[in-house]
């Protein structure tokens, strides 16, 4: 949508820092961050994620994924999957044990 219109807002030298630093947090412009105040009154600060974070959601996503497909085939009781599946725990176990 195209914003063409201004609102003209008075406020102190501290509140226009205050509000900015608030908009900046939220990570929106400051027209933005007024803007959802005004209409919604609240603006959701949600911090940037940092790129090991962005990673670590691929990595749970593509876990997620499997985990799904591994639900879906033992749902349809493939025996040979599921006979994996417990070698794979016992190995795991074994190893979890080795480590602790």
């Amino acid at each position: 949508m195209n914003k063409t219109k201004n609102i003209i807002l008075r406020c102190s030298v501290g509140e226009k820092r205050i509000i900015h630093q608030l908009a900046k947090k939220s990570g929106l412009t400051l027209s933005e961050y007024c803007r959802r105040q005004a209409m919604h009154g609240e603006v959701k600060a949600i911090p940037a994620l940092t790129q090991q974070e962005i990673e670590y959601f691929r990595m749970l996503k593509t876990y997620s994924t499997h985990f799904n497909r591994i639900s879906s085939l033992i749902r349809k009781k493939d025996p040979a999957l599921v006979e994996d599946i417990r070698q794979l725990v016992s190995e795991l176990t074994r190893l979890q044990q080795r480590i602790v």
